[in-house]
């Protein structure tokens, strides 16, 4: 039962993140500099805001429990420890996806462009996370990943 309420739960958190995210995308667009980078940077703070509001009891679990070692379930084989990993992982995966978009903000602010094996790796690892798992934000980063080729193609033409 409890999966099944966090899987509720975590629906109803995209469904309140989504919008969110077209506002964020309408303002980035309108601003019109360092879109990757503020993408990127979007999609990583609301991936740490809804892991935060889904997996809020395994983290305060890590903190209660001395945080040492606990999101470490020697990948998936202590079953009580296995949803401390997952929030882990998925947190981490946030602030890697912001971590990004300061790098590719900063690339633009330079001048300069990302190169287009670095959107088109984006593209490929995210295509196969969104078969995975279509329900995710996977989907999200194939838009700043699609404008790094496009604006590298621009950059040669």
């Amino acid at each position: 039962m409890q999966i099944a309420g966090t899987l509720l739960e975590a629906d109803l958190v995209r469904a309140a993140l989504g919008p969110l995210f077209l506002v964020s995308l309408a303002v980035i667009h309108h601003l019109g500099r360092n879109k990757v980078g503020r993408l990127f940077m979007t999609i990583g703070v609301l991936h740490i805001a809804g892991g935060l509001v889904v997996g809020r009891e395994p983290v305060m679990r890590i903190i209660r429990e001395g945080v040492l070692g606990e999101a470490d379930s020697a990948l998936g084989n202590v079953p009580q420890h296995i949803d401390k990993e997952l929030a882990f992982w998925f947190l981490l995966w946030g602030v890697f996806t912001f971590v990004l978009g300061e790098i590719a903000s900063w690339v633009e602010r330079e001048g300069k462009r990302l190169p287009a094996h670095i959107g088109w790796q984006l593209i490929v690892i995210n295509l196969a996370a969104a078969l995975l798992i279509p329900k995710g934000g996977f989907w999200l980063v194939l838009i700043p990943a699609y404008m790094i080729v496009r604006d590298a193609k621009r950059a040669k033409a």
